[in-house]
């Protein structure tokens, strides 16, 4: 359940939004697996029947986590479904993927055992909603991966190094935003985890979330 170099082979941008380029470059691409792999890694621990993913993309997070789940399903705002469908296929894998938001997400309650986002929640700007229907769609006691970019000086010199100078214009939400709204949306820290290049100034979050049970 890891982002490898293998993995990422012939996969291409399935939207406008898709960063997945800098994820083959020297040492950039390496920060980008890495938030992502520091997150997965504490999920690699069991098998789960079905998980969703927010913000699928071009699928490189839905091939790593294929092998140990039964029934992979994905929603994305702006990605291609058929295009990341056919990367998926051909690498054997199969998931049932849609284009739609987080603030409405079509699944039935109860759902999901996992349910995973990376550097989605940043972008939203009622990220209590998007919370709320996670939980929604959570089982008692499901787990829900969410990563997040901080919002510090470290992580500003970070994206000007990757050509994006305007993150405030993106990224509407900081951590701690989201953080205290954990609580209000039925969602507790099991586990969390940064991803840090210098002691104190942390470049990106991850946060295995259990949904409180009843």
């Amino acid at each position: 359940m890891q982002l490898t170099l293998n993995l990422l082979e012939g996969l291409v941008p399935s939207g406008p939004t898709d960063p997945i380029a800098h994820y083959r470059r020297p040492l950039i691409g390496w920060l980008f697996r890495e938030r992502i792999n520091l997150g997965l890694r504490m999920v690699a621990d069991r098998r789960y029947a079905k998980a969703l993913e927010i913000g699928y993309g071009a699928g490189a997070v839905l091939l790593a986590i294929a092998a140990s789940v039964d029934e992979v399903k994905g929603i994305d705002r702006d990605a291609d479904p058929a295009s990341t469908q056919a990367w998926l296929n051909r690498h054997g894998r199969d998931a049932r993927l849609i284009r739609g938001t987080v603030y409405q997400l079509p699944y039935e309650t109860g759902e999901f055992d996992l349910v995973l986002s990376f550097s989605v929640f940043e972008h939203l700007r009622w990220y209590e909603q998007g919370l709320r229907e996670v939980s929604r769609v959570l089982k008692p006691g499901g787990g829900f991966l969410l990563g997040m970019p901080a919002a510090n000086p470290m992580m500003k010199i970070g994206f000007r190094a990757i050509g994006f100078k305007n993150a405030k214009e993106h990224h509407i939400t900081t951590p701690g935003a989201v953080v205290g709204a954990f609580d209000r949306a039925g969602l507790r820290v099991a586990r969390h985890a940064q991803l840090r290049l210098i002691p104190g100034l942390p470049l990106y979050f991850n946060w295995l979330l259990e949904k409180a049970t009843p």
